[in-house]
């Protein structure tokens, strides 16, 4: 079963990618992706795929019945009472740790992670990036505390067995060879004002500090309806991106598609130049070492999985350009531009011409053709998921079907 990739905008509409868009080695045109920084920086060129962007899906595909498409849905879409707590579990297994004021200790001791506010000076006046507050310090490993970048020497020493309220000064010396010139070498006073002592939070210490702080709201009760509503829309969203998924394989499978050879040579002639540009300085020599580093392959067989994942992925556009034809879906130039902006902005291409750059292998007029065709597609995918027949079996139950199926054979 092909594993299409749909795209999933932060509006929660899905845009059929086949396979564009996503930075995955595992799929061709995943790798287009990754090159779309430089392509912004490219002057555009005529591309080998731009003549036949005028093909039509309906002259190469016969389609099936798709007016009721069947699928099976395995995955979980619902939000257990109490995900909130698991979601900041993972939250502080991932970011952590946090920390939270320990109002039992006022005295700086080993081990202690101390939160200060500092001014830097040199020769009596603050220096730029000598300033900070409400700073989390490991004093005794001369560190920020959870484990980051250590501090110049002697940066924390005056803080150990200092009492909270203290306001403290350190004269601290620049090492020789500091990256700042202006520092380099130079004796400075750090006043240090020590606001508390902190001790690692668990999640049963969440505050609303805490909440304000990390999530940008007053209360844990906020915090918890926000991640709440957050896991809610993470479910529908995967539910959506297997629907899709679910479609797109059901028309894969059925559909009779015929690949335009010439199409398929000009789609593996651009990319192919464009892997070489942005992954072996432009030098074909280099194509065999990328090649080997990086998929464990020689040229002939990187090319040859290369040109079956194009092959399917164009055999799915040809199969959506079918559709979009039969259900006779059109442009809205505004709907349109708003989403190319919003599919631009999501993912970072910098600007809609940088987009069209990337999809288009550097050539702006067929990247913006091809953009055209996926809004086109994504719409006929929203039509299509609104009339397939779902039904709904958990992956436990997916399998013991599939077993009991086995057994009987």
């Amino acid at each position: 079963m092909k594993k299409w990739k749909i795209a999933l905008l932060l509006t929660a509409m899905t845009v059929f990618a086949a396979g564009c868009g996503n930075k995955n080695a595992d799929n061709v045109e995943g790798t287009e992706a990754i090159s779309g920084t430089e392509a912004g920086e490219t002057a555009s060129v005529e591309s080998a795929s731009r003549k036949f962007a005028d093909l039509k899906g309906s002259d190469y595909v016969k389609l099936p019945d798709y007016s009721a498409i069947p699928i099976t849905l395995t995955g979980d879409y619902t939000v257990q009472e109490g995900a909130e707590k698991e979601y900041l579990k993972e939250l502080f297994t991932s970011y952590g740790p946090f920390y939270t004021e320990d109002k039992t200790k006022q005295t700086v001791g080993e081990g202690d992670i101390v939160n200060v506010d500092y001014v830097g000076k040199l020769d009596g006046t603050a220096f730029s990036g000598g300033t900070a507050e409400n700073q989390n310090i490991d004093v005794y490993n001369n560190s920020a505390a959870g484990g980051g970048n250590g501090y110049i020497d002697g940066f924390t020493e005056k803080l150990k067995g200092a009492s909270v309220g203290d306001v403290i000064d350190a004269d601290v010396t620049f090492p020789e060879d500091y990256g700042n010139t202006e520092l380099a070498g130079k004796a400075v006073v750090f006043t240090f004002t020590v606001n508390s002592i902190q001790k690692e939070m668990a999640v049963d210490d969440i505050d609303d500090a805490f909440a304000k702080e990390q999530f940008g709201v007053d209360t844990v009760e906020e915090m918890n309806r926000s991640i709440l509503e957050y896991l809610e829309s993470a479910a529908e969203t995967r539910k959506k991106q297997d629907t899709a998924t679910a479609i797109q394989d059901y028309l894969y499978e059925n559909s009779e598609v015929e690949v335009p050879k010439e199409y398929l040579d000009a789609r593996l002639s651009d990319y192919r130049r464009k892997v070489i540009e942005t992954y072996c300085s432009n030098d074909e020599a280099n194509l065999e070492e990328y090649a080997s580093t990086y998929f464990g392959k020689t040229v002939e067989e990187l090319e040859a999985y290369w040109k079956e994942s194009m092959e399917q992925n164009i055999a799915m556009e040809l199969i959506m350009d079918a559709v979009v034809e039969e259900m006779g879906i059109t442009h809205d130039e505004a709907d349109y531009e708003e989403y190319a902006q919003l599919m631009a902005d999501n993912v970072a291409y910098g600007s809609v011409e940088n987009m069209y750059m990337m999809y288009g292998y550097d050539d702006v007029v067929y990247g913006e053709q091809y953009l055209r065709d996926l809004y086109l597609y994504e719409n006929a995918l929203t039509k299509l998921m609104e009339t397939a027949v779902v039904e709904y079996a958990p992956a436990a139950e997916a399998t013991e079907a599939v077993e009991d199926t086995e057994t009987a054979e």
